[in-house]
């Protein structure tokens, strides 16, 4: 009755802890796993913080170079709209005292060299004054020298003839037929007091004086500054693009709804028809003037220091992030190791009661063992003299044999429940590890019908716990126990061999192979195949642990066929 109370008491003892075990692994992850959860949320708080102010500062730029674009086209409007409006006033002039002439003769060239000469000294944006009559022969220029060509051919001329109208007139980008350069020609009519087209006076303005004003802006090696008319002709750019001076250009479409509101300035970001790069465009109409200066800084240019300052934030955060990784990976390794070797202790613990009650199961049956060892004793016949005294001498052996057997395992079962980690390494015969272990459990292995097959081989020595080893072995052999439990061919195998200064002890069954999703888990601590109740999962994870601390192996062999779990020990020299 003894015996079956301490039995139950065993296995409820066993259930229980190995519940409080995996209460305690279950808490110990979730614990883990919150520390992980909330490093990861910070490290996204400041991931997202980093992409806030890179989008904050970005739009900074934008905001900066929209107002850079809008200034430098502000000035360029007005350096330009004065060049115009001081050239056109020298023109009113001229028209004025061309007026006064009743007749427009060449014969008083001289003259009217005098007054374009006066009138162009007064403005030094422009390139030349001339003036012709009502047949477009040239009657004065600036220079001195009145030129033999006309200009009948030419739109501005053309223009007036045609209209008589009275108003300034802006040409298309010409090349000029004196000089061969490339000029806008500024042109008012000379009327008479009846309207009538008498002649005209003009005024030309060289592109690359409109480049110089370019040039005196800085928009970057990739900005550009263009100046176009409301009907899309190219007059200039910078970079200088000589093949579209005077071509008609199609702008986009958000220029051109510029160009037909009543808005007198935009800026967005656009991509060049002309050579595809991104910018932000400032665009702006000339006041009093059909014409479109814009100018645009290039997105490369005036980001090459945002993002500069971006990629080196971002690097540095990505190495505080890594850094950060790998010191809370290695806390929480830590913080699993502590768990494990608390897990250990609990183990330990657990087999310390179980060395307890192994001491109470033995003081309560080492005395009736005692008891019938002795009366067995007493009342054997020292001298047989019928066959009736033999038969009873027989009987009296077995009950002492079995009663000295039952007492080897209860001393086998202290020795192998009490705690051994305090113990030295000595050197140890294995062919002693394995009988002991098997002393412990051949009932088992019997009662099951399990074939044991032990390979001959020759004993070695092995520095080591004996009591250790001999846990890790009948973890083993009470594995394989369980794994063929249901199976037709029930067989354990053990071998021994030595090779390279080691011993391995392989202990193979005929149970299925692992697969390799299980192979791969089936070294972690409260990983187990085994019905709840049954197994902790801490067997072979604590099994391991003892071999390594033994400076050997613990492994489990892949290439057999069945499955096959290898001790490898270092050998005694």
């Amino acid at each position: 009755m003894t015996a079956i109370f301490m039995e139950d008491d065993l296995q409820w003892t066993y259930n229980h802890k190995a519940m409080k075990i995996r209460y305690l692994v279950q808490l110990s992850r979730f614990k883990n796993a919150r520390v992980f959860v909330v490093s990861m949320l910070l490290g996204l708080v400041i991931l997202g913080l980093l992409i806030a102010e890179s989008y904050y500062s970005y739009r900074s730029e934008i905001k900066s170079a929209e107002i850079q674009s809008a200034n430098l086209s502000r000035v360029l409007e007005e350096q330009i709209s004065a060049s115009f409006r001081m050239i056109d006033i020298g023109l009113l002039e001229l028209q004025d005292l061309f007026l006064k002439e009743n007749n427009l003769n060449r014969s008083r060239s001289k003259i009217y060299n005098q007054w374009l000469r006066t009138i162009k000294d007064r403005i030094p944006g422009a390139f030349s004054f001339k003036a012709a009559d009502e047949n477009g022969e040239y009657i004065g220029d600036e220079s001195g020298t009145v030129p033999t060509v006309n200009s009948r051919d030419r739109e501005y001329f053309q223009y007036f003839k045609q209209g008589n109208k009275n108003e300034l007139f802006i040409s298309k980008p010409i090349l000029g037929k004196i000089y061969q350069v490339w000029i806008i020609v500024l042109a008012r009519p000379i009327l008479d007091k009846n309207g009538k087209f008498k002649g005209l006076v003009q005024a030309s303005i060289r592109l690359d004086h409109i480049m110089t004003l370019f040039d005196s802006l800085n928009v970057g090696r990739n900005g550009i500054i263009t100046f176009s008319s409301f009907d899309q002709y190219f007059y200039a750019r910078k970079p200088w693009l000589e093949k579209y001076f005077g071509k008609r250009v199609e702008m986009s479409e958000k220029l051109v709804s510029l160009i037909h509101s009543d808005r007198t300035v935009a800026t967005e970001m656009l991509v060049s028809k002309v050579d595809g790069t991104e910018r932000i465009v400032n665009a702006r109409k000339m006041s009093g003037y059909p014409f479109l200066v814009v100018t645009g800084l290039a997105l490369d240019d005036f980001l090459v220091s945002w993002k500069a300052r971006t990629i080196i934030s971002f690097v540095i955060v990505v190495i505080l992030f890594l850094a950060f990784a790998f010191f809370l990976l290695n806390f929480l390794k830590s913080l699993d190791q502590i768990e494990e070797q608390r897990k250990q202790a609990i183990q330990s613990a657990k087999l310390s009661s179980l060395g307890e009650m192994a001491s109470g199961i033995a003081h309560e049956i080492n005395n009736p063992l005692t008891i019938i060892s002795a009366l067995a004793l007493s009342q054997k016949r020292p001298k047989a003299e019928n066959e009736n005294d033999v038969k009873l001498n027989d009987s009296l052996d077995r009950i002492v044999n079995t009663v000295e057997r039952i007492a080897k395992i209860i001393r086998g079962l202290r020795t192998f429940s009490r705690d051994s980690y305090a113990d030295p390494a000595v050197p140890t015969s294995v062919q002693s590890i394995l009988m002991n272990t098997l002393d412990l459990c051949k009932e088992r292995i019997k009662h099951n019908d399990v074939e044991l097959k032990i390979m001959p081989f020759n004993d070695q020595l092995v520095l080591a716990r004996d009591v250790q080893i001999s846990q890790v072995v009948m973890n083993l052999l009470c594995n394989s126990m369980d794994a063929i439990e249901g199976s037709d061919k029930k067989w354990i195998s053990i071998s021994v061999e030595s090779a390279n200064g080691m011993v391995s002890i392989r202990i193979t069954d005929s149970g299925v192979k692992p697969t390799d999703a299980i192979a791969d888990k089936i070294m972690q601590p409260f990983f187990t195949t085994k019905p709840i109740g049954k197994g902790t999962g801490l067997g072979l994870s604590i099994s391991r642990g003892i071999i390594v601390a033994h400076n050997g192996r613990f492994y489990l062999d892949r290439k057999a066929v069945n499955t096959s779990f290898v001790i490898e020990l270092p050998m005694v020299s």
